[in-house]
């Protein structure tokens, strides 16, 4: 069984209501699943809808993770996405007027000896982080995807995609209904020691990867990775800052040349 550490912070920007969740699971070894699991979701449906839809996702992910009859972790993976993807049918059923458009994004990465999994609906990034390079490890299923492939092409000038008033449409998320997109990986991304792991919801946006890798390499030593970043999209001042929710994680192996904080927690059996 491998050793990760983790870290978690979220903040609510200048929207009314926080719509963001997250959850951190230690993995028993008798499951042979993976190590740690962890979930982040972007809820969407107005007041009521948008915080009961990811608060529902992520517990009902990992309380259902354990106990789905699975012979591999992608397998796992997807079959616990489709439980949650019903319960979340059956919650917004159970009163259709507030409800109404009731659902989130979902984000879940196993880490586990041979290395990370994932299984994704809708925008939320997962990006590692590897020898002061930021990967995107997962599809973008918002329609500025395909905006930027169009862009590659020629088909449309990179500025008329930035302005169309559909860019950050999702094309997926977890409604009840069937999933349109998933993103499911099928084997292990292999992990190196120093590699760093990071789960957001769309909010951090508001950083663009120059400014998370920076960050992630060169971030004050009295700081949390979390920490840092957040105050990082707080300093932007954006007037319509969305909510933004952060998880991060790496192994273990990798403290003797990292921050104190990091060997205090892991020390005290924080991560």
């Amino acid at each position: 069984m491998a050793a990760w550490i983790h870290d978690e912070g979220m903040a609510q920007g200048n929207r009314a209501h926080q719509e963001d969740d997250y959850g951190v699971c230690e993995l028993p070894p008798t499951l042979d699943a993976g190590d740690l699991l962890l979930v982040l979701a972007d809820g969407m449906g107005g007041e009521r809808g948008g915080a009961r839809a990811s608060a529902l996702a992520v517990r009902s992910f990992i309380t259902t993770y354990d106990r789905v009859p699975a012979e591999t972790i992608p397998e796992r993976l997807a079959r616990t996405l489709t439980e949650v993807n019903a319960q979340m049918g059956q919650e917004a059923a159970t009163d259709p007027e507030a409800l109404n458009g009731m659902g989130c994004t979902l984000l879940a990465v196993v880490l586990a000896e041979e290395g990370l999994y994932w299984v994704s609906v809708g925008d939320s990034p997962l990006w590692l982080w590897r020898q002061g390079r930021l990967y995107r490890l997962n599809q973008d299923h918002a329609y500025r995807s395909v905006l930027a492939r169009q862009v590659s092409k020629g088909q449309i000038r990179a500025d008329v995609a930035a302005r169309h008033p559909d860019r950050n449409a999702l094309m997926s998320a977890v409604t009840g209904d069937a999933l349109d997109l998933i993103d499911l990986s099928q084997q292990a991304h292999v992990l190196w020691n120093s590699d760093q792991i990071l789960l957001a919801s769309d909010g951090v946006l508001t950083l663009d990867e120059r400014e998370i890798t920076a960050i992630l390499a060169h971030r004050q030593v009295d700081e949390t990775p979390c920490q840092a970043l957040l105050a990082a999209i707080a300093a932007h001042q954006r007037p319509q800052q969305d909510n933004a929710t952060v998880v991060w994680a790496c192994s273990a192996n990798g403290l003797p040349n990292e921050p104190w904080w990091r060997r205090w927690r892991a020390l005290l059996g924080a991560g």
